[in-house]
């Protein structure tokens, strides 16, 4: 037993070494730091802990029924991590296109309360890899759809956002 764990733990740490990683920062919808971890040449995990300021068209329901809609401006704190599958184009761009979720809090303005934050959105972006420099500079849009609660006895909001975020990061 001790050798299989031996073994698998070396494959795991080997693995971690040949994969490429990049790391920085995002601005836009989003502002924070961004972490991609490349799971093979085409498929990589995306995350960004970040803060936003969204304006979002939202509902909000009390038991079941609707008692307002409309404009809804918060800040939000979250934790955004997307698989993205890429698509090599020339000239060292590539395109790509994934999904994740969003978990975090958020809150409005004018003293409302913060309450938690749980959706998913769709992620499309292309991003260029500078020749002979290890950065990267990528563009991405990610339209979502959240849930904003904070008990089981407070109404809870639901909404479309969207982000649009321009990220450096730096390839380990």
């Amino acid at each position: 037993m001790k050798k299989i764990f031996t073994l698998a733990l070396v494959a795991l740490f080997s693995v971690s070494m040949m994969a490429q990683h990049e790391i920085g920062a995002i601005v836009g919808g989003m502002n924070g730091a961004s972490y991609k971890y490349w799971l093979s040449n085409d498929l990589a995990i995306q995350t960004d802990l970040a803060v936003g300021l969204t304006a979002a068209y939202s509902g909000a329901y009390f038991n079941g029924t609707k008692i307002a809609e409309g404009q809804l401006d918060h800040y939000d704190f979250m934790l955004n991590p997307n698989l993205a599958y890429h698509f090599q184009l020339p000239a060292n761009f590539k395109l790509y296109v994934g999904g994740g979720v969003g978990i975090g809090l958020m809150g409005g303005f004018g003293g409302s309360s913060v309450m938690g934050k749980f959706g998913a959105n769709a992620l499309v972006g292309a991003a260029y890899h500078f020749n002979g420099v290890p950065l990267v500079m990528a563009l991405d849009f990610r339209p979502g759809y959240g849930l904003g609660f904070e008990d089981s006895s407070y109404p809870h909001y639901s909404m479309f956002d969207w982000k649009l975020g321009l990220a450096v990061r730096y390839v380990l």
